[in-house]
């Protein structure tokens, strides 16, 4: 996991483990380190999840499940005082009361997904 993370979060509340898991100061650590089989496992989002597995970053990576608990809200990133924020603003507050957003989220990054949830 990564340090200040909610993945690492996750781990401390929903896993529990007997032992303190191994924190990384960048995502690209852990990677690194489960491809030279440092590590058995790593956490990350869904949405990383799938890049990671689906971009030959980790080769022969399998997604094993994901946590029920975890809702995390994605974003979009501009730059500092972008000129698009406020169309951006308004494109998600129209999704979201409409009910696309939320209907998008669960068929691409919930159930749609076809990754189990672990219990």
């Amino acid at each position: 996991m990564q340090a200040g993370t909610t993945s690492l979060d996750v781990v401390d509340s929903a896993v529990k483990p007997s032992q303190q898991p191994q924190v990384f100061n960048s995502s690209n650590y852990g990677v690194t380190a489960l491809r030279e089989h440092l590590v058995d496992a790593i956490v990350v989002d869904l949405a990383t999840a799938f890049y990671l597995t689906s971009g030959g970053q980790i080769r022969h990576g399998q997604i094993v499940g994901q946590f029920s608990a975890w809702r995390r809200q994605l974003g979009v990133l501009l730059s500092k005082h972008s000129k698009l924020t406020p169309y951006i603003d308004e494109a998600f507050a129209k999704l979201r009361a409409n009910g696309t957003l939320a209907s998008i989220t669960k068929r691409w990054m919930q159930s749609g997904a076809g990754v189990p949830v672990l219990k």
